[in-house]
């Protein structure tokens, strides 16, 4: 996972300082305050230093074998503790993302794992539906879920063993626990430099990943960007999304000229066979953003039933009533959520309707797929 060392950086000319702090920015000066009283200069500043782990608050949250999963060497020191604990019992904190695959990465090496969350369903931004269906998938794999449940506590047992205490005076004993509540943006450094932090609580910067700091740029996991649906700032923080940033500021601060165009919030995850995408809005969310929203939900096939290896997901549509635009899409399933997804993003994308959709040309053969796709099927229902 490590895309390049300090060794690949210095042969394009690049120096890297590992293990070295930022403890201050003088933007007037331009110069860079590190940790062991140096400075560095600079005309051009790119902040971007992500997200951190959010905490529980809880007492206890420091012992060992409480870990938060936030970059590779947290991975390297709980696959660590795992083996010298020889751990067979994990509590898993948070029903998201990092939260769902944890539980899978913790039974593929035959564990005991208890999903502790504080909303009714995992994922609660997908609904009821589709929040059921991931309840489904973990069932089926022995992962126990307390919905409506909230971490008091955590102390050691008299057998070195750790033990989470629940706001129902629930005692859970584990061997690890690990804290996938989210992430805040990592912003200190930068409000302490004067950078502008937007109303998401991320740094503030224009579609050049320029802050209000001309000498300054901001990218990644730390600043907020434009949804391009809702037309609002939003903090969506996501690998691919900085990665889009980081150069479109690359670009701008080397003499070229690039915009970054926004987001629409594609993301997608997979929770032992289950496939979960969502990209654009929800249907609350649209209606929060002044759309008038309309959804369907339909049960699609990766291919025609006739065919052998048809894998079955569900699709969510939503759309605009007034104006027949599509807004929104989620999808779950065993095969096709994914790539379904991906097609209504760049429909999203181009503000196509659902009368774009109902007729789309879309490339068929039954290994592949059938005469009337799901999105047709979809956007044909939302005309009506």
């Amino acid at each position: 996972m490590v895309a390049r060392t300090p060794e690949a950086f210095a042969k394009s000319g690049i120096e890297v300082r590992t293990k070295t702090e930022v403890v201050g920015i003088r933007p007037e000066s331009g110069e860079v305050r590190l940790g062991d009283g140096s400075t560095l200069h600079f005309d051009h500043l790119v902040i971007a230093t992500g997200a951190q782990a959010r905490t529980l608050g809880v007492e206890g949250e420091e012992l060992p074998g409480v870990f938060a999963l936030r970059d590779l060497s947290d991975a390297m020191r709980i696959k660590a503790y795992l083996h010298d604990r020889n751990a067979r019992r994990a509590v898993v904190i948070g029903s998201g993302f990092i939260g769902l695959e944890l539980c899978e990465a913790f039974r593929e090496q035959d564990m005991d794992v208890t999903l502790v969350n504080n909303h009714t369903l995992p994922m609660h931004r997908l609904g009821e539906e589709f929040g059921g269906r991931i309840i489904e998938e973990l069932e089926t794999h022995q992962i126990l879920h307390l919905p409506e449940t909230m971490a008091q506590a955590v102390d050691s047992a008299s057998d070195g063993s750790l033990q989470v205490h629940t706001a129902d005076s629930d005692i859970l004993q584990t061997d690890i626990v690990i804290v996938a509540i989210g992430v805040v943006p990592e912003v200190a450094l930068a409000n302490s430099a004067g950078v502008r932090i937007g109303d998401t609580g991320a740094v503030a910067t224009d579609d050049r990943m320029q802050t209000n700091l001309p000498s300054v740029y901001a990218a990644g996991d730390c600043c907020e960007c434009r949804h391009r649906v809702s037309g609002k700032p939003v903090w969506v923080p996501l690998g691919d999304t900085a990665n889009k940033q980081g150069r479109i500021a690359g670009i701008n601060i080397g003499g070229g000229r690039a915009a970054f165009p926004g987001i629409i919030g594609s993301s997608c995850f997979k929770v032992f066979g289950l496939h979960v995408a969502t990209t654009g809005l929800t249907e609350k969310e649209a209606g929060a953003a002044g759309f008038e929203p309309r959804a369907t939900t339909i049960r699609g096939s990766s291919r025609p039933h006739y065919y052998p290896g048809a894998r079955t997901f569900w699709l969510r549509l939503v759309s605009d009533r007034e104006t027949g635009r599509v807004v929104g899409a989620q999808a779950v399933g065993y095969g096709g959520a994914v790539e379904h997804v991906n097609i209504l993003a760049a429909a999203i994308t181009a503000e196509m309707t659902v009368e774009d959709l109902a007729y789309a040309d879309f490339a068929y053969a039954p290994p592949f797929g059938g005469a009337w796709d799901p999105i047709h099927i979809a956007a044909q229902k939302l005309t009506k």
